[in-house]
Parts: structure tokens; sequence; C-alpha cells
């Protein structure tokens, strides 16, 4: 089968194109090669001549001396042994550098890795400092060996960063070596923001996708409820932004948010910013209109109904907060009522128990405080509010 193979190949040359391999074959060198490629680039010897040439031409190159290497890379960019340059540039920058001793060596900052740049080894460390994020370099001592890069802190509001998250990486994208990083933003509310991070070892430019909203616990622990920004922003995918969005995907402790609590907590937020008073001196409140695709209108029509001549009403608790759904018979409106925080000590705190129709539009809210009861009386008709 071989002898068969070999004379088709030989058979589909032309007597030139053999002649001339064969004359090469005998006083071989990078000239002959180069003769040959050039004369006939399409023939089937053609591959076997590119071989015979880059490997005398990179047998020639310090393997050790990362731009050279770099170099031939980039002046052979079709070479056969583009496989073996490839790995060899990895190695280049891959440091074997263990976590332990890369701690070692970055006493004082919050996480560090070994990394190498062009067969050189250095050790990466991130600091979280009163809010600032720095990265630095440093070489196996400890001491600096490059300025140190101040990382914009990424946030939707006047949130700041709290806390590193996760392990500090070197990830390669494209040519360029990229540190990897997460930090989550928060203040003193429950919203959070979880952001993860690359910067450009070589140009200090740092790419962002953001993860907000607020920390919820469950019984596998806590986690944030939201959505991602950049997801959503539908703008061009860069293959740095493809990285973060893999990030943030593969993270458990990030749960997008459903559509109908997204709109629930919409309406609790307006409502609580256009109620402020009204556990105290407000005497009118305002209703806030529900979007059928809300779960506040889900839970309205699972919940206990008290059945009123205009309105039928609903009280339960919902996404931490205490609220009353009115429905309109007359208009066919979902409308939240009512909200409060969920009294979390029932002994201490109000607590709304019960609600109930004291006549055809007037809401009762029965409440207990300790030991001690009292009533607001909130009219559906013209949201006229009373105490006693």
């Amino acid at each position: 089968m071989t002898m068969a193979l070999s004379s088709t190949v030989a058979s589909a040359q032309t007597p030139a194109e053999t002649k001339l391999y064969n004359k090469t074959m005998k006083k071989p060198s990078v000239k002959a090669y180069d003769k040959f490629l050039a004369k006939f680039p399409s023939s089937s010897y053609s591959s076997e001549i590119l071989l015979l040439r880059d490997t005398e031409l990179f047998s020639k190159v310090d393997k050790n001396d990362a731009a050279a290497v770099k170099a031939f890379a980039q002046a052979h960019p079709d070479s056969p042994l583009s496989e073996e340059i490839s790995a060899l540039i990895v190695s280049h920058n891959t440091s074997p550098l263990s976590k332990e001793d890369a701690m070692k060596a970055a006493s004082g900052y919050n996480d560090a890795i070994g990394w190498r740049k062009d067969n050189v080894d250095h050790v990466l460390a991130i600091k979280l400092d009163g809010g600032n994020i720095s990265l630095q370099s440093l070489s196996l001592d400890g001491k600096p060996d490059a300025d140190a890069i101040a990382v914009p802190v990424h946030s939707l509001s006047d949130l700041t960063p709290a806390r590193l998250e996760g392990n500090l990486s070197i990830v390669l994208i494209g040519n360029s070596q990229y540190a990897s990083f997460a930090y989550v933003n928060e203040g003193e509310s429950a919203d959070k923001e979880w952001v993860e991070a690359l910067c450009d070892m070589e140009s200090g430019m740092v790419h962002n996708a953001m993860f907000y909203g607020k920390e919820l616990s469950s019984k596998d622990g806590k986690y944030i409820e939201g959505q991602c920004l950049e997801a959503l922003s539908g703008g061009l995918m860069t293959s740095q932004l493809t990285y973060l969005l893999g990030k943030i995907s593969e993270n458990p402790s990030l749960k997008e948010i459903s559509r109908a609590d997204l709109l629930t907590d919409e309406s609790i937020a307006w409502w609580l910013d256009k109620n402020p008073d009204a556990q105290t001196t407000a005497r009118t409140v305002r209703f806030g209109a529900l979007d059928p695709e809300s779960s506040i209108v889900e839970a309205y029509k699972k919940a206990k109904k008290e059945n009123g001549r205009n309105f039928n009403a609903a009280l339960f608790d919902l996404r931490g907060y205490t609220m009353i759904c009115a429905y309109s018979k007359t208009t066919k409106d979902y409308v939240l009522v009512w909200c409060e925080p969920v009294c979390k000590n029932r002994n201490r705190d109000q607590l709304l128990n019960t609600i109930y129709f004291e006549n055809d539009n007037t809401l009762d809210l029965f409440y207990y405080k300790g030991r001690t009861t009292f009533k607001f009386r909130v009219n559906l008709a013209t949201k006229n509010l009373r105490r006693s």
C-alpha cells in the first residue's frame, strides 16, 4: 500500500517539481528549502520541505528566550511546528510557584499567586484596603518589581468594596495575561454588587461584569438574587466579557431573579418611597398599581381573601415584607395597599395579624404589639388612613 501511495504522489508531480525536490534533498539547506517553496508553494512535497525548513530554523532559537520564541511564532504563523511552539510559549507564562510560597512572599496582602511573564517568575498580589483595590507585581523575595495597578471600583451606587471573593488567578485570553479576581460591594442595606474583574497585566486595563441584587438566605447559605448588568445590555461581546459572564453564570451564589419577583421588588420599593410616614403621621396612603405578572398578584390569588362589596383583599408575607393586596371589582385591577417589613420578634415588635372589612370600603388592619393591640383603618375607595 505504501508503495502504491508513493507512486500516486510522485505521479501527481511535474517532472520539474520532482527534479528540484531530489536536488534539494541531496544538498539540504534553508536556502534550498526556501527556493523550492518559492517555486512550488502548492506542491505535495511542500509540507515536508516546510517542516524541514522550520525545524532547521527553530533549532537555532534559544528555547529559554521567550522573546525569540514569540518572534519566531509571529514570523511563521503557519509553521508545522506551531503546536510545539505554542506549548513552549505557555510554559514561558505558567508559574511553577506554589500558593504557599507566593503568600509567604506577599506578606500584608489579601491574596497572592505565582505568575510568569516571558519566562521570568514573579508574585502577583492583591490588596483591599479602605474600599480601594490594588494589584502589585513582586519579585520572589517580596519586593515590588513594577508599579502597583489601582483597580477602579465598578459600582451602580454608593456601595463600596467590602471583601474579595474567590481566588486570584492568572488567565490567558488571546495572547494576553489577565489577573482574574472578584469582589463584593455592599453597604448597610441588603443590596449587594458582585463584580468579576480582569486586569490586563501588560496595560493595566480593567474589564468588569457585575451581578447586582439583594443578599438572601436559604438552608444552603447566603446568595445574591438579582441581575447581571452586562448580560442585559446586549453590547459588544468581547472575549474578555465572554469570560466574565461565564464566571458569573457558573457561580451558584448568584441567582437570577425572575420577572415576577423583579416586578414585585419594584412595587415594594415604589410603595415604601411614596408612603414613608404610613406607620406614623400619614393621613392618606398611595396605592401601587400592580402588573398582573407580579408575584404579588400570584400570591394574592393563592391567599385567603377578605371579601368586601367593592374590593377583595388578602394579607400575606412575601419577599421579606408583610403586605396587603386588593382587587377592585369595578376596575378589575390589583393594587398594593400596604407594605411593611415582616415582624421578626412577635413578643416585642408590632405584628399585623389580621385584616377584615368594617364596611363596604374600609379595611381594618389589626395589630398586636406585645400584649397590646391597635388598628389602622384604610378606606380603599378614598385612600384615607386612620389610627385607633
